[in-house]
């Protein structure tokens, strides 16, 4: 029986609204394009008991009424790729602050979603998705899929989607060395395996400023090439790394701190 021969049957005698629920919660916790009146997902949407990510592509609870979290929404949504960036960072426990932009590396382009306040990103790189290090993490109970740390500050330096905050990036940087949960040699593993120069002068930059000393073989790689790196308004030169920055060296390093 179709979902509109269901709500014409005398037999059900829930109202319309309580029985499009108890449908997407049978067909949860993803539903794309669910067959039921626009006007009854608007209702469920506004009285936040489902929650629209995107156009046609509905989060829903459970039986026990329980949404998925942000980081299960983001696996739930792209089960290929896994989450980096801050989000991954945020999640190993070395960054506390609030991350209103999150993205996940994905190995086919979608839009973007809303998780409430928040906004994610897939950034399109399939042979970075299908590679990438990841790990399990135990996020409330439930089992999150996401970057490695070392991948995480790797893709940091390589994708920015929004933009790289060169004093945030550090001062993570500085907590995963001070607790032992990253080293130099795991950050250069990760950037050998897809080699990209302007990671390179960027991570090296970052090591520089935290370790107060340079990565030789992040220099080499950052000299291979000649030209210099630099992201839109960029403007103070750093000779060493071959790229622009955002600000002083000396500035970013007391916004890392």
């Amino acid at each position: 029986m179709d979902i509109n021969s269901l709500y014409e049957s005398r037999l059900i005698a829930l109202p319309q609204k309580e029985q499009g629920l108890a449908w997407l919660i049978e067909h949860g916790p993803l539903v794309s394009n669910p067959p039921l009146p626009m006007a009854v997902l608007r209702s469920l949407v506004t009285d936040k008991r489902i929650l629209r990510l995107r156009k046609g592509l509905y989060l829903i609870p459970t039986p026990q009424g329980r949404l998925p979290s942000l980081p299960g929404a983001i696996n739930l949504v792209d089960p290929v790729g896994c989450i980096s960036g801050h989000g991954a960072l945020v999640l190993h426990g070395l960054n506390d602050q609030d991350i209103s932009h999150w993205y996940t590396v994905t190995a086919r382009r979608q839009a973007d979603i809303a998780y409430g306040a928040f906004r994610v990103h897939f950034v399109l790189s399939p042979q970075a998705a299908t590679t990438a290090d990841r790990t399990t993490l135990d996020v409330r109970g439930e089992h999150v899929v996401v970057a490695t740390i070392a991948q995480a500050i790797v893709d940091e330096v390589r994708f920015m989607p929004y933009g790289l905050d060169y004093g945030e990036t550090a001062r993570v940087l500085r907590n995963a060395f001070e607790v032992g949960k990253v080293t130099e040699r795991d950050l250069v593993a990760v950037m050998r395996r897809r080699p990209s120069i302007a990671a390179a002068r960027r991570l090296g930059f970052l090591l520089e400023l935290v370790r107060v000393r340079p990565n030789s073989d992040l220099l080499t790689m950052a000299r291979s090439q000649e030209g210099v790196t630099r992201l839109v308004g960029d403007s103070v030169p750093n000779s060493t790394w071959r790229l622009f920055l955002p600000s002083p060296a000396d500035s970013i390093l007391r916004a890392s701190r």
